[in-house]
């Protein structure tokens, strides 16, 4: 049934794929609208409406701008992607890094304020340990960091910053099939986004993201943790908690507690 659509030759193959899935899903409910609710011509008012998404769905440079300049979020079919992500992309303009010193200062400031969250944690789980709950799992900590990461943004940047979680960026990880999403997206006024990746081990897919939000000109800062070693990636920060959060991972009860 979808594959009588023509898509328009400008549309990413990528997009094109998360439109199928969207396009698929409506006609589904469409279909069962009709077998079980007697809704005649449900199918065809749907398979209509998808095709016209379809023929406009590509976003602009000048739609990606605009959601740029504004909340740095462009929707594209009820799903939240990052802005000057698309912006980049559409533009085919070169990379522009930021300069050095700047991310730096930027990193500096970050790793200050989880450094602090991670000395308090620790504490709580020592406490915690030393009445007799268990260690925190490794999502629980990648939760809370995801969460200082967010508060860092709102009582350190300011409250005319915007923080997002799980924007979609356009760009697709070796290996995945859809649109990579980043962990943390902090939108600032006047000064580059910070895209933000955490995570416990080494990741590929996280690199590449990385890579493509340097090149997008955004702040590109990668929280790590817990085990593995740590890849250099040129113009990407990253932010060594493996031995800060070890306190707050360690399945040991911390000696001397109390």
């Amino acid at each position: 049934m979808l594959d009588a659509v023509v898509l328009p030759a400008d549309m990413p193959a990528p997009l094109a794929a998360e439109w199928r899935w969207w396009a698929a899903k409506h006609l589904q409910g469409a279909i069962a609208a009709e077998e079980k609710m007697g809704k005649e011509g449900r199918t065809d008012e749907v398979r209509a409406s998808v095709t016209e998404m379809a023929a406009r769905l590509t976003p602009t440079k000048e739609k990606a701008g605009r959601a740029a300049a504004t909340d740095g979020v462009l929707r594209l079919l009820n799903q939240a992607h990052w802005a000057e992500g698309w912006l980049h992309q559409l533009t085919g303009r070169g990379p522009r890094p930021v300069a050095e010193q700047d991310l730096q200062d930027i990193a500096l400031i970050v790793a200050d304020y989880l450094q602090r969250w991670a000395d308090d944690a620790a504490a709580q789980v020592a406490q915690n340990r030393a009445n007799g709950y268990g260690p925190p799992s490794t999502p629980q900590i990648t939760k809370a960091l995801t969460a200082a990461v967010q508060d860092f943004a709102r009582t350190v940047l300011g409250p005319n910053c915007r923080v997002y979680r799980e924007l979609r960026l356009p760009v697709v990880p070796d290996g995945k099939g859809r649109y990579g999403r980043a962990d943390v997206v902090i939108c600032l006024p006047l000064l580059p986004d910070l895209v933000i990746e955490l995570d416990s081990r080494p990741n590929p897919a996280s690199a590449q993201k990385l890579a493509f939000a340097r090149d997008a000109g955004a702040f590109p800062l990668w929280v790590r943790f817990g085990e593995g070693g740590i890849d250099k990636i040129d113009g990407v920060i990253v932010l060594d908690l493996r031995e800060t959060v070890r306190g707050v991972c360690d399945d040991q009860p911390v000696t001397g507690a109390s």
